[in-house]
């Protein structure tokens, strides 16, 4: 009796340590699975705000370039950004844009103020919004 109380003892202790360690490598998993999402969430997040300052740049270049620049979107290679004048239409002197990303999942927007004069550009604001 003593030994077949031992070997249930034995098969009993492996299957628990068995469970508790599928248990602790299903829980690093999931957790490494998650932090993974979030790191490449937040890659795609700053690729995107670089994406979206490009844009910013060209069309403060365009309207240094010309006072009655109106458009409505800027196409670069990594995506297309679109343009909201925030005062209701475009210059020739007081500039409110907001830049926006095409890019849904991980959309970003930068709001940028500034004055345009001969000299060239006074920037008041750029902020992320």
């Amino acid at each position: 009796g003593v030994i077949k109380m031992s070997g249930f003892a034995a098969i009993s202790t492996v299957i628990v340590l068995s469970s508790v360690v599928v248990v602790i490598a299903t829980t690093v998993s999931l957790l490494s699975i998650n932090e993974a999402q979030s790191s490449l969430s937040q890659y795609k997040g700053e690729d995107n705000l670089t994406l979206i300052e490009g844009c910013v740049e060209d069309v403060m270049l365009k309207i240094r370039s010309n006072e009655t620049y109106n458009g409505i979107s800027i196409a670069r290679p990594q995506g297309t950004c679109s343009i909201t004048y925030n005062l209701g239409g475009a210059g020739p002197t007081n500039w409110d844009l907001t830049v926006t990303s095409s890019a849904t999942p991980y959309q970003r927007s930068i709001r940028v103020i500034f004055t345009r004069s001969a000299s060239g550009l006074t920037l008041t604001s750029w902020k992320e919004v």
